[in-house]
């Protein structure tokens, strides 16, 4: 990330200073004087999350409690600041301005929503049908590329972090960026992968630390829409122990002409794409937005389209400025955040204390809530998982809890059950 553009502050850049803000402005509150707990929407290592709500402002809210014995407060606050710092964009998570603590737990609030995660709502061996993943891809990518645009790497690409406000994915966000570092930044390898861990960070004998880049979105972003579309996982691991990666890499390196078998519902043009972005070489992999070029062709065969083929009249994409403009759907938003911006959140910060009275820090985006998916298992089944804010790994699962009654949830749900992959 580059330093703040404000001379008078020196080398401190902008997430670094609201950061300080943040710290000097965090209340010790009881919950319960402000919010009125409706349920828990889940739980685990890291703590939980809670729908609540505000006693004053009548307004739902996803409360995420990180556990203080595992949780250092500047992993907090680095979360907390990455997550209102690029708020802006209309498709990762809107924030409300609101961090404090209480004895045991960090907390901030963030939006609620009702219709959950994308991972509730993608049919276990069929996936969506291609106009409402395209949607859905069309959106997640705009986010990826605001977050590269400001220097930041997600490193948690997956359907559990990307939050929908309907069932065809008319809207979603991308959301949860405890794991979120610059762009550059060491960090350390923890053993164990998932099937969104690119094949670099996979091999379990390279036992050094690495440095986060931009490519290990791409290729989670990848086999996302893999799973999207098809309602299943590629492989389970990225390594040659793994028949159906081992397929993928032969066909990938161009040692044999044939497309591997589960690869062969797929266009040309959709083979193509998924090529630039599941490069094996990390650095010949593409840009998240370059998939726009592709939003014109068909991605599925005939017989696997779910009666969905073709473009569905995605508009054209436009790039400009600090980030990309997209009008579909009925959406024109902006995603350009610009120092004049950047200068205008650091001044709200300072102005306001954060806590539950505080008005909202984020631009409003219209009606509609989304809810925190830090959850990572469903229906009955657990994934191996680690918490994304301690150095120490963790073997509990985190336990999704019912949702309401008339959410009319899948009974079934694509699962690998290998362990995740995590760096601090």
């Amino acid at each position: 990330m580059s330093s703040s553009p404000l001379g008078s502050r020196g080398n401190m850049d902008i997430l670094e200073e609201l950061q300080l803000i943040a710290a000097q402005n965090l209340e010790r509150l009881e919950v319960n004087k402000y919010y009125e707990v409706i349920r828990e929407l889940g739980k685990g290592t890291y703590g939980k999350v809670d729908l609540v709500i505000h006693k004053i402002r009548g307004t739902k809210m996803a409360l995420k409690f990180l556990r203080k014995k595992t949780t250092k407060l500047k992993s907090f606050l680095r979360e907390y600041s990455i997550s209102l710092y690029l708020s802006p964009c209309p498709f990762i998570i809107n924030m409300f301005g609101i961090a404090f603590e209480t004895d045991d737990y960090y907390v901030f609030a963030q939006e609620y929503a009702l219709s959950g995660d994308l991972f509730d709502i993608i049919p276990p061996q069929v996936g969506l049908p291609e106009t409402v993943a395209k949607r859905c891809v069309h959106q997640v990518a705009i986010a990826l590329d605001y977050l590269h645009c400001k220097k930041l790497v997600h490193r948690d690409v997956k359907p559990e972090n990307i939050l929908i406000f309907d069932r065809e994915c008319r809207k979603v966000k991308l959301s949860d960026f405890g794991m979120t570092r610059r762009a550059g930044s060491p960090v350390k390898r923890v053993s164990g992968t998932i099937p969104y861990t690119a094949p670099e960070l996979c091999d379990t004998s390279r036992h050094e630390g690495f440095c986060v880049d931009y490519s290990t979105d791409v290729w989670a972003f990848g086999v996302l829409l893999f799973c999207m579309l098809t309602g299943n996982f590629p492989w389970e691991k990225a390594l040659p122990t793994d028949s159906f990666y081992q397929e993928f890499t032969r066909w990938q390196r161009r040692r044999t002409g044939t497309v591997p078998s589960q690869w062969r519902r797929f266009t040309e043009q959709a083979l193509r794409m998924f090529r630039r972005l599941l490069s094996v070489e990390q650095d010949r992999r593409c840009s998240v937005k370059e998939v726009f070029g592709y939003f014109s062709h068909s991605w599925m065969l005939d017989g696997d389209s779910n009666g969905n083929g073709g473009g569905g009249g995605e508009r054209e994409r436009e790039r400009g400025g600090g980030g990309v403009r997209v009008e579909g759907d009925g959406s024109s938003t902006s995603s350009s955040s610009g120092e004049e911006d950047e200068e205008m959140l650091v001044e709200r910060m300072k102005q306001q204390t954060l806590s539950p009275l505080s008005p909202p820090v984020s631009v409003e985006r219209g009606t509609g809530g989304t809810k925190v998916g830090m959850t990572e298992s469903g229906g009955g089944h657990h994934f191996v998982s680690v918490s994304t804010t301690s150095s120490v790994p963790s073997t509990n699962s985190y336990d999704r809890m019912p949702r309401d009654s008339n959410s009319n949830q899948p009974p079934g749900r694509i699962l690998v059950a290998t362990p995740i992959e995590i760096c601090v």
